[in-house]
């Protein structure tokens, strides 16, 4: 039978917990435009189309918590939606490059301390009025007046705004900002002349949305489906298809029939690598194993003792085999070896090759045996029982918390233990529900210490600003991992922060380079690896399926945005 595993490009969504700081600020969104059905009413799909059309069918777990109304846009599930009927500026993608879309090109004025972007003069909104200069203001002052997620990455650093013609508008910077572009970009933009006449955005429900994308809102059903029909005067040229559906189903048993069965296109994300060998067998489905920008570590309390001594994170790292939690854990569905600097290796651009796992090629034997003469230099001796002790004869014995919802975290947890064991550490395996384990116990800022450690994955926006988010943020928040982890490196602060603000590129690598090899000796985390992310689409209906072309569209990266949608033919 042929193979249909394909290695394509890379998808990523937003992190839920890194957009959770801007949940509790975010007003709650309007009513929905259509209710639930009433209890115990079956949940249809939505009504076929005439035999003519071409439909792309989506299956995703939600509907958009904002309803129809971008400017409470939050969260994967609003992006997967609106961001079809609404357009950045431009489109950052996964490897770090970005693209023009409603801006065709930007500069940066150093003797302005400014942003100049060119717009597009083709842009329109799909009511026919065009798409100005004045939108894209209208736009951001809209979301730093009401604090609103939309302009969250960008608020701190815009000073004003301004309109220098119809096509152009000018960001006054407060202060230097290196990744404004793909920040401000990603921001999905509304029209001036719809949202100044409706009074407070955050109640409006928008229930006829009017957008410059290449889809028409048609039909929403909450928790149901959500229908849109293409522009055919859409001002970069009509899609190929002529609707796309996006399908709710909340059970992942459901989500895999319906590929199987053809009900569905595309599933952007498969929740179990155990559907695999089931859905290879189908000759009109390909499973494409894609890149992904994501860490996966073991994290640390650095508020406890002796874990906050290098030289003992040193020693675990050289014990944990990672080829095994790759093979077994994530059953080959994982990036090995990891790179230790915090930066994902398909992140080419900023990824530093000197700080992979040095172990690699090292016996397990001779890795066991090095980091136990690295805890014997420490004087932590073991017991009759095996443990190592403290110099005060406190046991070495941790507990490790992960998710209760994730078989494979669970699986690589006990292997963690297992290697640990070998050199006298004990860990004790906690398990909870995300809810519990991120926001009541590791980034509550409340229970510093009901850990030790975790096993835990971050998924990484492609430009290295993140790392400088998450172990040198300058407003720290419990939401930041250095803040959550007690994690303090003067040095690596001070680096990092200096690169956010670097505006020359050259500078700024070298900044990223050595940050990178300052992590890796430091281990804030210890890199376990970096999964793979597994998507699912039919072949049978539609051809040039362009999956490596993965973009970000507010704070959401998907294979299945307007990007991959436009490049679509039917059969």
């Amino acid at each position: 039978m042929k193979q249909k595993l394909v290695l394509l490009g890379s998808i990523c969504l937003v992190l839920v917990l890194a957009a959770m700081p801007f949940l509790t600020a975010c007003p709650a969104p309007p009513e929905e435009v259509t209710p639930p059905p009433p209890e115990g009413e079956e949940e249809l799909p939505p009504p076929p189309p005439p035999a003519e059309k071409s439909v792309v069918t989506i299956a995703w777990p939600e509907s958009p918590p904002a309803g129809m109304n971008p400017f409470l846009a939050r969260s994967e599930g609003d992006y997967m939606h609106l961001g079809l009927m609404y357009e950045p500026l431009c489109m950052p993608m996964m490897d770090g490059t970005v693209e023009p879309w409603i801006a065709t090109d930007w500069e940066y004025k150093a003797d302005e301390e400014a942003w100049v972007f060119h717009l597009d003069e083709r842009a329109k909104w799909s009511d026919g009025q065009p798409l100005i200069a004045e939108d894209v203001k209208f736009t951001f002052e809209t979301a730093y007046q009401y604090d609103l997620p939309l302009g969250a990455t960008t608020q701190a650093f815009v000073d004003s705004i301004e309109v220098l013609d119809d096509h152009t508008v000018k960001f006054n910077m407060a202060t230097p900002f290196a990744t404004f572009v793909p920040r401000a970009g990603a921001t999905l933009i509304m029209p001036k002349h719809i949202w100044s006449e409706v009074g407070d955005v955050t109640t409006y429900a928008n229930p006829n949305p009017v957008g410059s994308g290449p889809f028409l809102f048609e039909e929403y059903k909450l928790r149901r489906y959500f229908r849109v029909v293409k522009d055919e005067d859409y001002w970069r040229g009509p899609a190929h298809i002529d609707e796309v559906v996006i399908r709710i189903y909340t059970e992942a048993e459901a989500e895999f029939a319906a590929v199987a069965k053809g009900d569905v296109d595309i599933n952007p994300i498969l929740s179990s690598v155990s559907a695999v060998p089931v859905l290879l067998k189908n000759p009109d489905v390909r499973v494409a194993v894609q890149r992904w920008t994501h860490n996966f570590y073991l994290a640390i309390n650095h508020r406890m003792y002796p874990l906050n001594l290098k030289e003992v994170r040193q020693a675990m790292d050289v014990a944990i085999g990672r080829k095994r939690i790759a093979d077994d854990a994530f059953q080959g569905y994982m990036e090995y070896p990891p790179t230790m600097g915090y930066v994902p290796p398909m992140v080419t651009k900023w990824l530093n090759p000197e700080v992979t796992w040095s172990w690699v090629d090292m016996t397990e034997e001779d890795r066991i045996s090095k980091a136990n003469a690295m805890l014997d230099e420490l004087g932590f001796k073991p017991g009759k029982d095996g443990i190592r002790r403290t110099e005060k004869g406190e046991k070495l014995h941790f507990r490790l918390r992960t998710m209760s919802t994730n078989p494979s975290y669970i699986r690589a947890s006990e292997m963690v233990k297992q290697d640990l064991a070998k050199i006298g550490i004990e860990v004790e395996i906690l398990t909870s529900d995300p809810q519990t384990l991120y926001g009541g116990i590791i980034y509550s800022g409340k229970n510093f210490e009901d850990w030790e450690l975790m096993v835990h994955g971050t998924i990484m926006d492609p430009d290295p600003e993140h790392v400088a988010r998450s172990w040198a943020p300058e407003t720290p928040t419990p939401w930041d991992n250095a803040t959550a982890f007690g994690y303090e490196n003067e040095e690596l602060r001070s680096l990092l922060q200096k690169s956010t603000k670097e505006m020359d590129f050259e500078k700024r690598h070298e900044m990223i380079m050595e940050a990178q090899e300052l992590i890796a000796d430091d281990l804030p985390v210890i890199m376990l690896g970096h999964r793979m992310l597994i998507m699912v689409y039919r072949t049978d209906k539609y051809t040039n399926w362009n999956l490596a072309r993965i973009c970000y569209v507010g704070m959401f990266y998907s294979s299945a945005s307007i990007v991959n949608l436009l490049s679509l033919r039917p059969k």
